[in-house]
């Protein structure tokens, strides 16, 4: 999953077309291009006009909520730097549009095979060659992290009696025929877990113009690239701990040639192909890595601290090095821009525009001030009062824009850290979750057009338990909870106490967002009646994810973009919850119950039997509130008329920007062809 403002991210079949992860409510997909277009609509006769033929080149200027502290999403964990990766970069794996399907992008191809996990009383020599030894999961030690050394084999297993037949199933694999492996020797049969990848060999990687001054062009993606991506997560002074339990379940790999590279998981896994085909960032060695000799920093005697260093204040975190379509060419305070890329390895794919300027504007106010003047094409945080107000009905508006509205997997939550000795009790989250009215507040900002959530999982999930009720409004309820508990107002002045600590709660949230101090202020008014005290604390973005991550807060106010299906270690397991862990479990969650089912989520490859435990979990994470959980609101936008193209998707950002194109020829900028005459 991840952060709308900035933080967090946060899908089995084994084939090419893999199946479409739990998270995901199908009919999503079928969306109409340019369906809220004035140009587009229906005539008479119920039929749309027909489109007009894109144009290639011009520039684009797409709104930012936050400018990221940088766009390398191996140590910058943010929606908008993954959003803005789209385009300036690209994974093994691409998850189609339409389909949610993982299709090949950097890769050919690539293989999956089951390993075996022999017992330790085999001899090693039983099976020669064929047995590898790696760390695998330790399932009758203590620790849902323990782990241990042991010998596989790993191929496409079959049964036959009291023995498994492994047969190859990928190139260059330990095995040169099928083996026949007695039953008795297994310790566990893991499927799913061994994968070989066939990269590319045309991938160029943008240049790369080191401080020196010396450019660096013309290199290819290759297997050692991808090796580096994935043990950069071994070094514990790299800043990407929101994601490193992810890649710790990949304990080897090989590299059997410059563009095929095989990962081995100590476990089965639920995330295999997200993992490595979609999740991991693909770094250039030649960049970012101090062993490299095509690295003009070259130095292989840098300790791993010194390494980490280097990879988290590296330049090109923000001049980004990547493989997409446009390369990064400016990021300054106010925007970042992206220009065409010749040499990208997919051009029929590669988007319309010349030019992609993502432009930071904190304030919503200001941001749809800017609209009007012209300085933004696209705008995703247009206000309810705006959108069904009089501003979108002035021509000032009407005339050069449109407006429309989609949903994506989000929802919005109050956090409680529950670290503060005001907050660490069940019944005082649940009492705050009776005080509110939520019913009211929905129908006042949103129009009925938001959907109260009650818990993690995506609103439109198969797994979501639409029977599961929220906490209905009940203020007198709320009082009586919080005075059984103990919280009452002991020295007169209007707040609750106990054992001397006042029930005062710090609502902290990113300066310039309208819908969070909207919501602090009804907030701050409904609790106020049952005796507890909310203080609104606004605080520029830096500021606000250093304390976030740091669990300097009470409550901050963020919303999630949740993955179709994502792991949901990175929010609520303990081991994330630690008070020094800088992950995604913010809140400080802590809960034996909740690790169980976690782990059982992460093993359980069946679809069905997963959604089950998803719906328990869910269930689990509700009655515990470690959120006061919001709503999944509609994404409400506002385009320029000049672009054509655009149509709503159900994967995250909800849109893809490549489509986009211009159709009028007095574009300035604007041709027939892709190339440039």
């Amino acid at each position: 999953m991840m952060s709308t403002n900035g933080l967090g991210k946060l899908a089995l079949a084994f084939a090419f077309a893999l199946a479409a992860p739990v998270g995901l409510a199908q009919g999503d997909a079928d969306r109409e291009v340019d369906a809220f277009h004035p140009a587009n609509q229906p005539g008479p006769d119920g039929v749309r006009p027909a489109a007009p033929a894109p144009l290639y080149g011009g520039r684009v200027i797409v709104h930012l909520s936050s400018m990221p502290e940088n766009i390398n999403y191996a140590v910058e964990n943010s929606a908008v730097t993954r959003r803005m990766l789209y385009e300036v970069h690209e994974s093994l794996l691409l998850q189609d549009w339409d389909t949610f399907e993982y299709v090949p992008k950097l890769v050919k191809g690539f293989d999956t095979e089951d390993m075996l996990v022999l017992r330790s009383s085999v001899d090693a020599e039983k099976y020669g060659d064929a047995a590898v030894q790696m760390r695998v999961r330790d399932f009758d030690a203590e620790g849902d992290d323990a782990m241990k050394e042991a010998l596989i084999v790993y191929g496409v297993v079959s049964e036959d009696g009291d023995h498994y037949v492994v047969t190859p199933g990928s190139r260059d694999s330990a095995l040169t025929e099928p083996l026949h492996v007695a039953k008795a020797d297994v310790e566990a049969h893991e499927a799913g877990t061994v994968t070989t990848w066939y990269l590319r060999d045309d991938v160029h990687w943008q240049p790369y113009t080191h401080a020196s001054g010396k450019v660096i062009a013309d290199q290819l993606l290759d297997a050692d690239d991808v090796i580096f991506s994935r043990k950069l997560y071994d070094n514990p002074k790299v800043d990407c701990d929101e994601k490193r339990f992810q890649f710790e379940k990949i304990t080897r790999w090989e590299k059997l040639d410059d563009h095929a590279v095989r990962f081995f998981f100590s476990s089965q896994y639920f995330m295999v192909y997200a993992t490595i085909g979609t999740d991991m960032t693909i770094l250039p060695r030649h960049v970012f890595d101090l062993s490299d000799p095509d690295n003009p920093d070259f130095d292989k005697s840098k300790s791993a601290d010194v390494q980490a260093t280097y990879i988290n204040e590296h330049p090109a975190n923000r001049l980004f090095v990547g493989l997409g379509p446009y390369r990064v060419t400016e990021y300054t305070q106010q925007w970042i821009q992206a220009e065409r890329f010749d040499d990208y390895f997919d051009p029929d794919n590669g988007g319309y525009f010349d030019t992609i300027r993502w432009r930071s504007i904190d304030a919503d106010n200001t941001s749809f001030t800017a609209l009007l003047n012209g300085e933004l094409d696209f705008f995703a945080r247009v206000k309810s009062e705006d959108y069904f107000g009089e501003a979108t009905k002035q021509r000032s508006f009407a005339d050069p824009f449109y407006k429309g509205y989609f949903y994506l997997g989000t929802y919005g939550y109050t956090g409680w850290n529950m670290y503060r000795p005001q907050l660490k009790e069940k019944v005082v989250r649940q009492a705050l979750a009776h005080a509110f009215d939520f019913e009211t507040y929905l129908a006042t900002n949103y129009k009925g057009l938001a959907r109260q959530i009650t818990g993690p999982l995506v609103y439109d999930s198969p797994a979501y338990p639409h029977d599961l009720e929220p906490f209905p409004f009940d203020p007198d309820l709320a009082e009586e909870m919080l005075e059984d508990a103990g919280w009452y107002d002991r020295n007169g002045n209007g707040i609750i106490d106990k054992d001397g600590v006042e029930l005062e709660i710090k609502f902290m949230m990113p300066s310039g967002n309208q819908a969070s101090e909207n919501l602090g202020q009804k907030m701050q008014e409904s609790f106020s009646k049952i005796g507890i005290s909310l203080q609104l604390e606004q605080l520029e973005w830096a500021t606000f994810l250093e304390r976030f991550k740091s669990r300097d807060f009470d409550a901050a106010n963020l919303a999630w973009v949740a993955n179709l299906e994502s792991d949901p270690e990175q929010l609520w397991h303990s081991k994330w919850g630690k008070h020094d862990a800088r992950g995604s479990n913010n809140s400080g969650v802590m809960e034996p119950e909740l690790d169980k089912m976690i782990r059982q989520i992460q093993r359980e490859i069946d679809v069905e039997k997963r959604r089950a435990i998803w719906r328990d979990l869910h269930t689990f994470v509700y009655d515990l509130q470690p959120y006061l959980f919001g709503y999944n609101v509609p994404i409400k936008f506002a385009m320029s008329k000049r672009i054509r193209g655009f149509r709503t998707v159900a994967l995250d950002p909800g849109y893809v920007l490549r489509e986009w194109h211009f159709v009028d020829p007095a574009e300035p900028g604007t041709r027939t062809t892709r190339l440039k005459q």
